[in-house]
This record gives structure tokens, sequence and C-alpha cells, in this order.
């Protein structure tokens, strides 16, 4: 295996790690959380979380393209040039997050007025607000120092910091919890020294990996922060749409369903957001040699790295969609027992199919950043939106579809974008015929169908009734997973290069 090869997988496992951890932090604590500070309560922490997520819609105008200006100049060797659009966003995400902060401090100071809390709660829910706006603020700074990761193609590093951050957060929670004080306030805290590790552990990267970046006051150009958020408005556009259609699925459910089955929804929800989370962690490590590759012009070299990373992306989204698929009913009996687990088995289904193509284009979605291309992409996201709310509230109102309404709507839309629009687009802003492509998609659709099919047989042999037998058997089926993932996705001639190197490995072993 190569050098290359080793770092990319290497960064895949920690980032995986990192997110693991994260996971395991909110499965675990969140129960514990909930008893000691009450549902009522801890129901402030998701208001805050939201809001800060309108927050972003501003500043993501700002840090889209942050990390691409920097790195482009320093592979064409233009230090000064990354230095000035290092400064400048240095300055700028201090500037706009700090008078987002302000504007929050406002709100925060007459909460009580804006949301019903109620009056026991009041110092605990702002105070929560507070470190929560904090958090948001100190994670828009840090997002200048994540060139240098990118820079050096050392994404691992930055997971490791992912990784103590959140052993810090945890620390900080149990510790607080259980010989201090049992308050809302206290998650926002955690949040807040998990993000103070954050910029610490990215700054020190940033020192050892490309001292050259300095911040230099004379260097500071509005012009150059004008350039990036003239080009990441779409991004903030973008994510708008992507808020709307996250956030309407539950206000419809909310106002035309029941509330048991407005919770049923939310459940099914989480496992949407662990299969996002998926993506994202998979597909990044590719992003800094795509971006190396594109800012060289090796159109042939950046297309092999494109489709490398969509049938890495594929195996891992077509594993876990298809492990879901015949181990989700247990999942849910496992770990809501007192649920319907038919219904949260079949609405979660329906949320994740469209992952069968979300998986696999998830490096295609890099290409509207690297060629700057993001305003049609994003009138895509809200007229998907749109249709999505149009779509649900006309289900619900005159079919008998019922909870079902909901997800299917943005099953359908999605793997409509994903198969047709997302693939077309790319093809179109690289200069590339879409056939190439599509080729991968046609493999990894296949992959998909063996996967079920197989791993359904593996349940018919043995159903695991408890925890450690679902581990197992999962971990059977990603292994497994790798062999058809592969004989499906190469062609003759790339299997016969890896039977060649299996070849030699074998030999090595055996003398």
């Amino acid at each position: 295996m190569s050098k290359e090869n080793k770092r990319l997988f290497q960064t895949i496992f920690i980032s995986g790690i990192a997110t693991v951890f994260s996971y395991l932090i909110n499965f675990l604590l969140t129960p514990y959380i909930s008893n000691h500070v009450g549902i009522e309560a801890y129901g402030f922490v998701s208001i805050a979380k939201t809001a800060v997520s309108y927050a972003q819609i501003i500043t993501v105008a700002l840090t889209t393209f942050i990390v691409r200006y920097i790195t482009l100049n320093y592979h064409k060797n233009k230090i000064e040039e990354a230095n000035s659009y290092y400064s400048s966003s240095i300055l700028a995400c201090f500037q706009l997050s700090g008078a987002l902060l302000i504007f929050a401090l406002l709100c925060i100071f007459k909460l009580e007025y804006l949301l019903k809390i109620p009056e026991k709660l009041i110092p605990s829910v702002k105070a929560l607000f507070i470190f929560v706006f904090i958090n948001f603020v100190l994670t828009t700074i840090v997002t200048p120092l994540n060139a240098s990761c990118f820079i050096k193609n050392r994404l691992d590093l930055n997971g490791i910091v992912k990784i103590i951050s959140y052993i810090a957060e945890s620390v900080v929670l149990v510790v607080v919890f259980r010989y201090c004080t049992a308050d809302i306030w206290v998650v926002g805290f955690g949040s807040f020294i998990a993000a103070i590790v954050l910029v610490g552990g990215n700054y020190i990267l940033k020192q050892k990996l490309t001292p050259e970046l300095k911040f230099r006051k004379k260097l500071v150009s509005y012009k150059r922060v004008k350039e990036m958020m003239s080009n990441g408005v779409w991004q903030s556009v973008n994510s708008l749409g992507n808020t709307l259609n996250s956030g309407l699925d539950l206000l419809i459910s909310n106002l035309m369903l029941t509330a048991v089955q407005t919770g049923q929804i939310a459940v099914v929800k989480t496992i949407g957001t662990m299969f996002s989370m998926l993506y994202q962690v998979v597909s990044q490590p590719f992003q800094p040699r795509m971006l190396k590759m594109y800012s060289t012009g090796n159109k042939e070299q950046f297309f092999n790295e494109l489709t490398k990373a969509m049938r890495i992306c594929g195996y891992f989204s077509n594993v876990a969609f298809a492990g879901f698929v015949v181990l989700g009913w247990t999942y849910f009996k496992l770990w809501i027992p007192n649920e319907d687990t038919n219904i949260l088995y079949v609405l979660a289904i329906l949320t994740i199919i469209s992952s069968v193509t979300e998986g696999v284009v998830q490096p295609l979605y890099y290409i509207n950043t690297l060629t700057l291309k993001k305003k049609i992409p994003c009138l895509v996201t809200i007229g998907g939106g749109l249709l999505n709310v149009l779509f649900m509230y006309l289900l619900l109102k005159y079919t008998n579809l019922g909870i079902y309404s909901i997800v299917v709507t943005t099953a359908v839309i999605m793997t409509v974008i994903n198969f047709v629009f997302t693939p077309m687009y790319a093809a179109y802003s690289i200069k590339l015929q879409p056939l190439g492509i599509y080729k991968v998609l046609i493999r990894h659709i296949c992959s998909v169908i063996i996967m079920v099919v197989i791993f359904k047989g593996i349940t018919l042999i043995y159903m695991p009734h408890n925890w450690a037998g679902l581990i197992l058997e999962a971990l059977i089926m990603a292994l497994l997973g790798i062999i058809i993932h592969g004989v499906t996705m190469l062609n003759k001639t790339e299997k016969d290069k890896e039977l060649k190197k299996l070849n030699q490995i074998a030999q090595k072993i055996m003398h």
C-alpha cells in the first residue's frame, strides 16, 4: 500500500473514531443528564443548537471557501497571497462571529420574553445559551487554522484533536454533574471547554505544519473577504434550504399528526443524522488530495481520485444501509424496547433509503466548492425543499399514508437529485463526460443489492438477540461487504491488479 493510501485510511479510521466517540458520549450521557436535569429543561439544549444553526447560515458565507483559497495559493507557492487570505479570514471571522454574539447576548438578556421558559429555569437556560454561542464563536474562529491540515494532508491529526476535545467535554460533564451541580448550563459549559481544546489544538497544528502562515495586519484585505463571501453567499442559501428542510418535517408532524407520531419521526431522524456523519467522515479525507489535483490542473489524476473516493464512500454507505435493512429492527428493539418497533423500523428505512445514492455522490458535492459553482446546486436544494414541503402537505391531506408521508417525499426527492442532477452537474462543472461517473453509480447500486441479499441470508441463519450478538454480526457483514463491494466495483484489469497484490502479500507471509 502506498504512503498516500496509508495516510488516507489512517485519516478515515481516526475521523471515524472521533465520530463514534461523539456518538457514544451522547448515547451514554443523555439518559444520565436527562435524569438529573429533567426532560423539560434538557429540551432547551436542542433549542439553543437550533438558534446557533441560524447564526451559522450567515457565517457559512465566509467560512465555506476560507480553506480553499488559502490552500490553493499555498500549493501554487504564492505564500504571501495565502497569508493575505489567512490574515483576512482570521479578522473577518472574529468580527462577524463577534457581531452575531453581541446580537445573541441582547436576545438572551430578554430570552424569557422570546421563549416560554419556566421561571425557575430562566438563569440556567440563559447561561446555557451564552455558553453555546461562545462555543459558536470559537468554532468559527478555528476555520482558518484548519487550512494547515488540508495543505499537508494531515486531517488525521485534526481527528485526534477532535477526540481530545470530546474526552475533555465528557470529563467536564461527568465531574460537574457528579460533584458539583445538576443544572442545564453544564451541558453548554462542556461544549465550551471542548471548543477551547479544539482552538488550542488546531493552533498548535498550524504552528507545526505551516509555520509560514502568520497573521499579519498589513496583509488584511477586505477585498479578499468580499471575494470569499461573494462565492460563499450561495452556500448560505444552501444552508437555509437544508435548515428549513430538516426542521419542517417535525413542524408539519407536530401540526398535522399526533405527538406520539412526531416523537417517532424525531427518533428515526437520529438514524439519518448518523448516516450523514458517516458520509462526511469518509469523504473529507479525500478533499485535500482532490484540492491539490484540481490546483495542478491534471484532469486524469483528479478523475481517478474522484472515482476512488466515490467507491470507498460507496462501500461505507452500502454496508451501513444493507446492515441496517437486516439488523435495524433488532437495533430498535434493543435500544427502545417499549416503543413500536415495526413503525420505527419502516420509517427508518424510508429515511435512509436515499443514502444508497447520497453516500456514493458525497465526493461530488466538493466539486461545487472547488469550481466555485454553487448557485445552481443551491437553487436545486431550495427547490427540492419547497417540493418536499408541498408534497408532504398534499400526501397528509389527501391520502391515507399518514406518518409515512413525512419521510417518503424526502426519500424520493433526494434520490432523484442525487442520481440525476448531482452527477450531471458535477461532470459539467469539471468538463468531463458523465458516463464515467454513472459507471461507478450503476456498479454501486448492484453492490448494495447483492449485500442486502447476502446479509439477509446471514440473519436467516442467526438473528442476534442482544447487543454483543448485534455488534458481532455487524462486524462480520462489514468485512464481507469489502469483498462484495470490491468484486462488484472493480473492472477486470483492476481485479487482476488487486489479485496480484494479494498474491505478493501471501508469498511474503509464506516466506
